[in-house]
């Protein structure tokens, strides 16, 4: 039986079985009778350039229409794809029109991800202009074509005065041609500018090159900022900012780059980089579905939102947004940017406005396997987001729950030799607070491994004291005082190594209250911690039941409610439940009552 085929155009597929393009959600897209009789036409001619005639005798068969009608529906398309770098539906100048798609089998288990759009960064149009130092000096043009043609040049322009222009389909490709010209023997006879190509406004960007090219001086590669964006991850470039210029021929100020090729090539590595117990994410800024000044703010806006948000979190390292603003004006693998970043995980989308709404399609994806862990379709108000953006609380709650699910299912499937350290320390948390025996035995053995491993991190020694307290909580152990001493000790190790630690001061809080029942010392603990980060949300909903056993309520009642307000998702219900098996302390009665959810099953 022949398997029904579906075609990826970036966060969005065709379905050629019901003719319909969809969202991520599943949802049909709406296009106008013609666009989308024009996208089922490319969609059957895939990785072929479809010509303007063949487009406009198909769909409007024997009407008399101009260009411009079909120029409208692959508007449209782009418009509904949020293709606003032209990499999916590809322009061939005078020609026709391509798609660049991957196609994906209905029955395929995982979905495939794609960092925002499915092409990579080389898919950028761009020129080369070359000009002899001496213009009584013709190019040896057989050569130099020779060359281009094969590393990817679509078309030339005659060698004219010793000019020679060469088209790109891919900028990278532009740029390693155009630094080879200028290392071959006759290299130093050689000025070259190179810049983003519009097939659109042909003219002007030939003017644009050219002036680019008078700025190198000889044996130089000159290039635009458009160009050093499009770049700025390939490690094997390197860019010297020569300022901001006067182009002699369109009489525009631009900023340009000499630009050289990297020999190191090396990549520096913190050297806590082998200890690190905890997973990273990258947030790629979010791409306008339809680019305007605006849009692009807002998408800045909401990157740097999630990013600030996700620093927060204990769990989770994200890379900082100077690096990741690199990404702001490309498409780029998935191992790329693992590569680059050092990142595990991607978090990546496209952004619309409309009236006074945000629209926002986001993506999870985990580098290693190329797997989308969680998309969701977010839309929130403008003003709400100038005033504080609560949104984005839920969606980073979702994204670490997304990983921790992840990572979970990884570490109950495979060898724990095999796990790597933040699959380990994040199996085991969630292991540990599902309170099955099976799972919290091998959160323990998960736990121990991570501290042989890491035996100076403070995290893994920090959750390995809670393990201990849980044990007895659950009646598990036979000997709550040896309980007790070897969570402190775990604790009290995890201080050593960094007495600032909010977990471990948290974990050993837990301790203090639960196993020893020094309640003063415990609330030092608290403390602390939260003097070093006030939004723990861990350490305020504990320091706030230790309140409510003091009969202090008033307190107690405002750590909870800030609790609730830095994590929504947490589970507060699960959280209490611990202090409920230990036996009550002497101490005067209190009128505080504390109103938890039911406990959830899972």
């Amino acid at each position: 039986m022949t398997r029904e085929v579906k075609v990826r155009l970036g966060l969005f597929t065709y379905d050629k079985g019901l003719d319909c393009l969809l969202d991520l959600a599943g949802e049909h897209v709406s296009l106008r009778p013609q666009s989308a009789q024009v996208l089922s036409l490319l969609v059957e001619n895939l990785g072929r350039t479809v010509t303007k005639e063949e487009l406009i005798s198909a769909v409007w068969q024997n009407l008399s229409v101009t260009d411009d009608s079909l120029t409208q529906c692959i508007a449209d398309i782009r418009r509904a794809l949020g293709d606003v770098d032209r990499r999916i539906l590809k322009t061939r100048p005078k020609v026709g029109y391509m798609l660049s798609p991957t196609q994906v089998n209905t029955d395929q288990p995982e979905i495939t991800a794609t960092p925002i759009q499915e092409t990579t960064s080389d898919e950028v149009p761009a020129l080369v202009c070359i000009q002899t130092a001496n213009p009584q000096d013709q190019p040896d043009a057989k050569t130099i074509e020779q060359e281009a043609i094969s590393r990817g040049a679509d078309s030339r322009d005659p060698v004219t005065a010793g000019t020679a222009l060469f088209s790109f389909a891919a900028v990278t490709a532009a740029v390693r041609f155009a630094l080879w010209l200028s290392t071959t023997p006759n290299g130093s006879n050689f000025c070259i500018g190179v810049d983003l190509a519009q097939p659109d406004h042909a003219s002007a960007d030939d003017l644009r090159v050219s002036g680019l090219t008078a700025i190198a001086g000889e044996a130089q590669v000159v290039v635009s900022v458009e160009v050093q964006d499009q770049c700025y991850a390939e490690r094997d470039f390197d860019f010297e900012d020569l300022g901001q210029h006067r182009l002699k021929t369109t009489q525009e100020d631009v900023r340009a780059f000499r630009i050289h090729t990297n020999t190191g090539g090396v990549r520096i590595m913190p050297d806590i980089a082998a200890e690190d117990l905890l997973p990273t994410i990258a947030v790629v800024p979010l791409r306008a579905r339809i680019s305007s000044p605006d849009t692009d703010v807002i998408g800045e806006i909401v990157a740097d939102d999630l990013i600030a948000t996700i620093s927060r979190s204990a769990d989770i390292n994200v890379i900082s947004r100077l690096s990741t603003t690199a990404f702001r004006t490309q498409t780029t693998s998935l191992d790329k940017i693992g590569d680059t970043l050092g990142a595990d995980f991607v978090l990546s989308g496209t952004i619309l406005t409309h009236d006074a709404k945000i629209g926002m399609m986001l993506q999870l994806s985990e580098i290693s396997t190329s797997k989308v862990l969680w998309a969701e379709r977010v839309q929130i108000e403008v003003t709400d987001m100038l005033n504080g953006l609560e949104a984005v609380e839920e969606i980073i709650a979702k994204i670490r729950k997304a990983i921790a699910l992840n990572e979970i299912e990884r570490a109950r499937s495979k060898p724990i030799s095999t796990l790597r350290n933040y699959t380990l320390l994040i199996g085991a948390v969630g292991l540990m607070h599902r309170l099955a025996p099976v799972d919290f035995n091998m959160a323990g053995e998960m736990l121990r491994t991570l501290i042989a491993r890491a035996p100076n991190h403070p995290a893994a020694l920090s959750w390995m004291a809670r393990w201990h307290v849980l044990r007895v909580q659950q009646g598990w152990s036979d000997n709550p005082q040896e309980e007790a001493q070897l969570a402190l000790g775990f604790s009290r190790k995890a201080l050593d190594i960094d007495p600032e630690n909010a977990l471990a001061l948290i974990s050993e809080g837990l301790v203090l209250t639960n196993l020893s029942h020094e309640l003063e010392e415990a609330e030092d603990r608290y403390d602390a911690a939260l003097d070093v980060n006030p939004n723990d949300a861990n350490g305020r909903l504990l320091r706030g039941t230790l309140f409510a056993f003091q009969g202090r309520g008033e307190e107690a009642k405002r750590d909870c409610e800030r609790a609730l307000h830095l994590a929504p998702l947490i589970r507060i219900g699960f959280s209490f439940c611990h202090w409920r098996r230990r036996p009550a302390l002497p101490q005067k009665s209190t009128s505080v009552q504390l109103n938890w959810p039911k406990l959830r099953s899972d």
